[in-house]
């Protein structure tokens, strides 16, 4: 018997028209959603962890029976590359290099900082404190990594190929698509070139080994150490 992974679907089944949802749903649901905590800051120790359940649960549901995601243990290059990424993006954004770019650029365009919440100083409660914790490490090492690689590499680097993005293969390489994702994703992120770094790696990864399995492990591998990293250093601006 072959000992080659289970991929994941390249292509659409036929009668899929919404299969556009399960890849564009959960980044779009958790990016929504995320947009609320900070708006009440005296509450985001419990509007974070709600904003989880939410887009989890949504996750879950525009996953259900699609069959999109495989799991598999084949997924040594993806711990490795989580572990070399985020290497890179604590490195990186510790050089701060976004600070002198910022200043060339219009308000409008400048990066916005991350809420950098302390659970340790904001919550009294040593348990709610522990909850709060729990609910940050399963939002970075599961609910993102599925909701941003379905979005990044499973519809947006097809999609800047051709509208028809369900009939390209999946790991198919266009210098436009590729230069696209990164772009946009850099855009997201306050830490501009840990960002623009980090998309490409995993950008290669994608068109390395055809599976978006290997993605999700290797983002969730990158968030989970970045969490470990954050609360040993108190860095809480990466958080």
């Amino acid at each position: 018997m072959s000992a080659e992974p289970m991929r994941v679907q390249a292509t659409a089944p036929r009668g899929s028209r919404y299969l556009w949802l399960s890849f564009v749903g959960p980044f779009a649901l958790y990016w929504i959603l995320t947009q609320v905590p900070p708006l009440y800051p005296d509450y985001y120790a419990w509007t974070y962890p709600a904003v989880v359940i939410l887009a989890g649960a949504g996750t879950v549901a525009l996953l259900y029976g699609r069959q999109i995601l495989r799991p598999h243990r084949h997924v040594a290059a993806g711990v490795a590359a989580g572990l070399v990424g985020i290497a890179l993006w604590i490195f990186l954004s510790h050089l701060q290099l976004e600070r002198y770019l910022s200043a060339l650029l219009p308000e409008a365009l400048q990066p916005k900082g991350r809420v950098a919440f302390d659970p340790f100083t904001s919550i009294a409660n040593p348990g709610a404190r522990w909850a709060f914790v729990g609910f940050r490490l399963v939002g970075l090492v599961l609910v993102v990594p599925i909701a941003e690689e379905l979005f990044w590499r499973g519809f947006l680097l097809r999609w800047l190929i051709s509208p028809n993005w369900q009939e390209q293969r999946l790991g198919q390489f266009s210098g436009f698509s590729f230069a696209g994702v990164v772009v946009v994703f850099t855009l997201a992120h306050p830490e501009w070139l840990a960002a623009a770094v980090y998309c490409a790696l995993l950008n290669g990864l994608i068109y390395w080994k055809r599976d978006l399995w290997t993605c999700v492990v290797a983002h969730g591998v990158s968030n989970l150490v970045l969490a470990i990293y954050i609360l040993s250093t108190q860095h809480w601006e990466l958080w």
